[in-house]
């Protein structure tokens, strides 16, 4: 057998790549190429987004954890209120006065009616019946700070506003919630030329804590600042003496005040005590949702019930 016949074959077979080949046009081959390229640089680098079509989304933020005291008042000291400030004689509702009959006779019609009692003395404020469904509770908690420098210069009321904003963590609509007024600068209502003071004139800082803010401060104040606090009996009684009947006794507030160092052991002053370059003392009011008789004592145990400790003068 010749083998004339298989290199015909061969080189049959090594021509039809090479036509193949040579049938691409350069320009189409170039053209490839580059669009091959253009691809992977276009999967590599991605194209800005023009401005029109950018948006900042919607960010809600929720509770980050469960507040103790909250889960403390509900589960536990409320229903204790319940038993230890129930009335009876509150819970008794007094019977209907009887309708006043019309004259009868010409002789009634035309007599004097009684006296209408009248005195000098406010009228009293309305006992708040408590039951089951109200149950006495804490409204709100506002810390207050006077800076009496600020008379002279208003700068000095910015390191009581950075304080403030580091313990309760409030700012105006900050953190989701809707109505929150954050620190708010008080100025003064009145005149007194003995302190240079005139109306209008910022002199102190507060701040009004509601819902999970307020037990969150609360807890703050019982677990890191009242024990460090040395020689501290607890938060002084009023006198025995005190009227029952006076307007401090028929509001449902108490408050306390303490010294500018007892400002410095709350942990978000203490762990950056150098960025406040003052310290100041401040009020705390615990606004209550009780009124009239009792009630500043009924607040006083709402308030122990958190671990805030009394004590008599």
């Amino acid at each position: 057998m010749s083998s004339t016949p298989l290199r015909s074959l061969v080189s049959s077979a090594s021509r039809i790549p090479a036509l193949k080949r040579a049938s691409i046009p350069p320009s189409s081959r170039y053209a490839s190429s580059s669009s091959s390229s253009k691809s992977s640089k276009s999967s590599t680098q991605t194209s800005p987004l023009p401005n029109d079509d950018w948006t900042l989304p919607h960010i809600h933020v929720g509770p980050t954890h469960p507040s103790r005291y909250s889960q403390h008042y509900h589960n536990t000291l409320s229903s204790d209120l319940m038993y230890m400030t129930y009335s009876h004689r509150l819970a008794q509702k007094p019977p209907k006065p009887e309708p006043v009959q019309p004259p009868q006779t010409a002789y009634e019609a035309n007599r004097p009616r009684p006296p209408i009692m009248r005195g000098n003395r406010a009228l009293r404020t309305k006992t708040t019946q408590i039951d089951v469904d109200n149950v006495p509770k804490l409204e709100s908690v506002i810390i207050h700070t006077m800076v009496k420098e600020a008379i002279a210069n208003k700068s000095a009321l910015l390191s009581a506003i950075m304080a403030l904003r580091a313990i309760s963590g409030e700012t105006p609509n900050g953190g989701g919630k809707k109505g929150s007024s954050g620190v708010e600068v008080i100025v003064a209502k009145k005149s007194a030329a003995a302190w240079k003071l005139r109306a209008g004139m910022p002199v102190s800082v507060k701040v009004e804590l509601k819902g999970d803010a307020m037990y969150d401060f609360i807890q703050s104040l019982v677990d890191f600042v009242l024990p460090r606090l040395r020689d501290f009996p607890g938060i002084p009684l009023p006198p025995s003496s005190t009227p029952k009947n006076s307007p401090a006794s028929l509001t449902g507030i108490v408050s306390f005040g303490f010294n500018p160092t007892t400002m410095s052991f709350f942990p978000q002053i203490e762990s950056n005590t150098d960025a406040y370059p003052r310290l100041h003392g401040f009020h705390v009011y615990f606004k209550t949702s009780l009124r009239g008789e009792n009630a500043h004592e009924h607040a006083r145990t709402l308030v122990s019930g958190f671990r805030i400790p009394f004590h008599r003068r």
